[in-house]
C-alpha cells in the first residue's frame, strides 16, 4: 500500500519542528536557512546496509527533464536549473567559502587555512585569505592564490564582457569594480595577491552591511594559464591586474570557441567531477570522477566512477527508472509522476526521499514589455487562473499555493502563514475583478476604436495614437504537464476578461533566450520553476539598476517601490531574525501587489531512485549535487 501523506498533514509537522529549532543557532555562524526544516523519507531496503566503498566504483545515470545543455562556465551565461548545477556543484569548485548541510556559511577548511576580516575606516571591509597547500587541478598542476585573483579580474573585466556579452557582475560588490568594469582602469583596487598562497578581498563600502556577510569572502578559482595563456598577475597599491596578452582575441578562443572554449568544453576544473564528452544531439553528457579533488567541505571525495546526465520526458520518465535505463530522477512534482513513483516503491524496485521546495513555480512576466509592463495588466492575468484548483490538478495533493516569492521550505513562510492569509491577496478567480483592472487601466476600446462591451472580444487602447490590442505572448516548454494544464484554464478566462492569449511552444533553451533577450523573440510571459540559493538575494532580482537587467533582474522590472523593499532586506544583520521577518514580509507585500509573477505553488518533492543507489540526501538546501558526492552504488 502506497505510504501518502497530504500536504497540509506535513506541513503541520514541518512548521512544529522549525518553531522548536528557532533557538538553535550558534553563535558567529551564518545560519540564515537553518530552520527551513525539511520532511525527508527514504525507502529502507536491503541494500541500504551496504558499506561506502574507499575507491570510486561504478556508475550513475541521472535523468533530467530540463536539458543539458553545452554551457559549462557559469551560470551568467546559462542558469538553467540542470546546466546550472553542473557547473558549480560538479565542474567547479573550491570555492573559500562553504555552506554546510544544515545552511550555515563557512570558510572551507578544504579550502582554507586561514581567513581573516577587518573593517577598515574608510567603511571598506577587507576579507585576507590563506590557501591550504597541495590544491590541484584536475590536471594536476597546481592552484595558487593567482588563480583566485585572476577569476576576480577575469569576471570583472571590459574584456571579458566581449566574450559573448557575459554580464560582469559576480564581484561587483568588489572595491573599485566599476571602475576596473568599465575600463578607467586596468588595476581592480580590492583585489590583491599577497604571496603565493595568500590574496585578499575587499568589499566597498556602499555594499556594506550585508545580510550574508561571509559570502562577500568566496571566491571560486579560474586556471589562468588556460584562460590567459602567458599571462601573469601584477600587484600594486592600485589593486592587482594582469599582465601579458589579456584580451578580448585571445577570451573569445580560450574561452568562447565553441569546440575547444572553456565556456562549451572544459578540461581543467577543480569540482568532484570532470567531463569526459558530452553529445550535442541527444545533450547527454558523461562525467567522471576527479581524481585530484581534494573533497567537499567535509573532505568527503565522490565515490560514483561515473556520472551520466540524460534527458527523460516527464510522460516516460518512471518507465525508464522501473527499466533501469536511468538512476535517479530528481524533485519529482505533479501527482502523476509522483503515483507511478510511488508504485516503483511498493514494488520494491525502487526507493524514494521527500522534501519541501526552497522555490516555486510560476508565470514570469517581463514587464518591460507591452502590455505586461503594465501592473494592473499583470494582476488581471492573475485574476483570470484559479491557482487551487491549477496545484489540486496538477499536484495531486503533494503542492499548495503560495502567493508571493517564497517556498514551504523559507523558514519565513512557516512563521508567516496566518500573517500571509491576512494581508496578501489571494488573487482568487474572479473575472469582473479583472475587467475592472483592465478597464482601470484604459483597455476600453473594441476593434472599432468604439467603446467597449462584453462580448466585444479582444480588448484596445490608444497607445501613441495608435490602436492597441491586448494580446499576451506566452511561451512554454515542449512536453511540461504545467503548460498543458495552464492551456486548458487561462486561453477562456483570459478571452473571458477581454485579453487575447497567443501560445508558442518551443524548447527550454529558446525560452530562455526570450527571457534573457538574447533570442530573436521576446514575449510577455514563461512558465517555469525556480529554486532559491542560500545567498537568495531579492535586491539584485528586482533592482533598478541596468546591469542587473536580464542577468539577475529576469523579470526586467524596474519599480522603484519594490527594489527598494529588497533593498531594505540587505542590510539586516545575520542575526537579527525579527528585523529580518518584518522586512520580509514588508517585501512580500510589495511583490504581492506588483506581481513580476504569477506564483503558482510549491510542491513536495519527491526523488525515485534505483536500490543500487545508497547514501542518497537530499533537502531543499542541500541539493542533489551535493547528494552525489556523499552517495554510493552498489554493482
Amino acid at each position: 500500500m502506497k505510504k501518502k501523506r497530504l500536504l497540509s498533514t506535513l506541513l503541520v509537522a514541518a512548521m512544529s519542528l522549525s518553531l522548536a529549532a528557532c533557538g538553535s543557532k550558534g553563535s558567529g555562524t551564518v545560519t540564515n536557512n537553518a530552520n527551513a526544516v525539511d520532511s525527508t523519507e527514504a525507502a529502507p531496503t536491503e541494500a541500504a546496509v551496504s558499506e561506502r566503498p574507499d575507491a570510486p566504483m561504478g556508475q550513475l545515470i541521472i535523468g533530467t527533464t530540463t536539458d543539458l545543455e553545452q554551457d559549462f562556465y557559469d551560470p551568467t551565461y546559462n542558469n538553467s536549473a540542470t546546466v546550472y548545477k553542473v557547473q558549480l556543484g560538479m565542474l567547479h569548485g573550491y570555492s573559500t567559502v562553504a555552506t554546510t548541510k544544515e545552511g550555515e556559511w563557512i570558510a572551507n577548511p578544504t579550502v582554507v587555512k586561514d581567513l581573516q576580516s577587518a573593517e577598515n575606516e574608510d567603511g571598506t571591509k577587507t576579507f585576507t585569505i590563506t590557501l591550504n597547500d597541495g590544491l590541484l587541478w584536475s590536471d594536476g598542476s597546481a592552484i595558487t592564490a593567482k588563480d583566485y585573483v585572476f577569476a576576480m579580474l577575469l569576471e570583472s573585466s571590459p574584456e571579458m564582457q566581449g566574450v559573448d556579452n557575459y554580464a560582469a557582475t559576480n564581484y561587483a560588490y568588489v572595491d573599485g569594480y566599476q571602475e576596473f568594469w568599465d575600463g578607467s582602469t586596468k588595476n581592480l583596487k580590492g583585489a590583491h595577491l599577497i604571496d603565493e598562497m595568500t590574496f585578499s578581498v575587499t568589499v566597498a563600502a556602499e555594499e556594506l552591511p550585508y545580510h550574508y556577510d561571509l559570502a562577500y569572502a568566496g571566491i571560486m578559482p579560474r586556471p589562468m594559464a588556460v584562460l590567459a595563456p602567458g599571462c601573469d598577475i601584477v600587484d600594486s597599491e592600485e589593486g592587482a591586474s594582469v599582465s601579458g596578452d589579456f584580451t578580448t582575441d585571445v577570451l573569445l578562443e580560450t574561452i568562447g570557441n565553441t569546440e575547444t572554449g572553456y565556456r562549451y568544453n572544459p578540461q581543467v576544473t577543480c569540482g568532484p567531477y570532470k567531463l569526459e564528452s558530452y553529445d550535442t544531439t541527444s545533450r547527454q553528457g558523461v562525467f567522471v570522477v576527479n581524481e585530484n579533488y581534494a573533497g567537499n567541505y567535509n573532505g568527503v571525495k565522490p565515490v560514483i566512477q561515473k556520472v551520466i546526465i540524460k534527458t527523460v520526458k516527464d510522460e516516460t520518465q518512471m518507465n525508464e527508472l522501473a527499466a533501469g535505463t536511468v538512476d535517479v530522477l530528481m524533485q519529482i512534482s505533479g501527482g502523476t509522476s509522483i503515483e507511478a513513483g510511488l508504485d516503483l516503491v511498493d514494488a520494491g524496485t525502487a526507493q524514494k526521499h521527500t522534501y519541501f521546495r526552497y522555490g516555486y513555480g510560476k508565470l514570469q512576466f517581463d514587464c518591460s514589455e507591452f502590455p505586461t509592463d503594465s501592473e494592473k495588466v499583470r494582476q488581471a492575468i492573475a485574476y483570470c487562473l484559479d491557482r487551487n484548483e491549477f496545484a489540486r490538478q496538477y499536484s495531486g495533493g503533494y503542492a499548495t499555493i503560495v502567493h508571493a516569492e517564497y517556498g514551504l521550505s523559507n523558514w519565513e513562510y512557516q512563521e508567516s502563514r496566518d500573517w500571509i492569509d491576512e494581508n496578501l491577496n489571494a488573487y482568487d478567480k474572479d473575472i469582473e475583478a479583472a475587467k475592472a483592472l483592465l478597464a482601470e487601466d484604459g483597455w476600453n476600446l473594441n476593434k472599432d476604436g468604439k467603446e467597449y462591451a462584453d462580448g466585444d472580444g479582444t480588448r484596445y487602447k490608444m497607445v501613441d495614437g495608435a490602436l492597441k490590442p491586448l494580446v499576451i505572448q506566452w511561451c512554454n516548454s515542449e512536453g511540461n504537464p504545467v503548460s498543458e494544464l495552464l492551456a486548458t484554464m487561462l486561453p477562456e478566462a483570459m478571452a473571458e476578461a477581454g485579453m487575447e492569449l497567443q501560445s508558442t511552444t518551443t524548447d527550454f533553451p529558446t525560452l530562455l533566450s526570450g527571457i534573457d533577450h538574447t533570442g530573436e523573440t521576446i514575449f510577455n510571459m514563461y512558465n517555469l520553476g525556480t529554486g532559491f540559493s542560500l545567498q537568495h538575494s531579492p535586491w539584485y532580482y528586482y533592482s533598478t539598476d541596468e546591469k542587473y537587467l536580464g542577468s539577475l533582474n529576469t523579470n526586467w522590472i524596474v519599480d522603484e517601490e519594490l527594489s527598494n523593499a529588497a533593498l531594505a532586506l540587505k542590510t539586516i544583520p545575520l542575526e537579527d531574525k525579527e528585523g529580518w521577518l518584518e522586512a520580509w514580509r514588508n517585501y512580500q507585500k510589495i511583490w504581492n501587489e506588483k506581481l513580476p509573477n504569477v506564483p503558482l505553488y510549491s510542491d513536495e518533492y519527491h526523488d525515485f531512485y534505483s536500490n543500487k543507489l545508497q547514501g542518497w540526501d537530499t533537502t531543499s538546501i542541500w541539493d542533489w549535487t551535493d547528494a552525489l558526492t556523499e552517495a554510493w552504488v552498489t554493482e
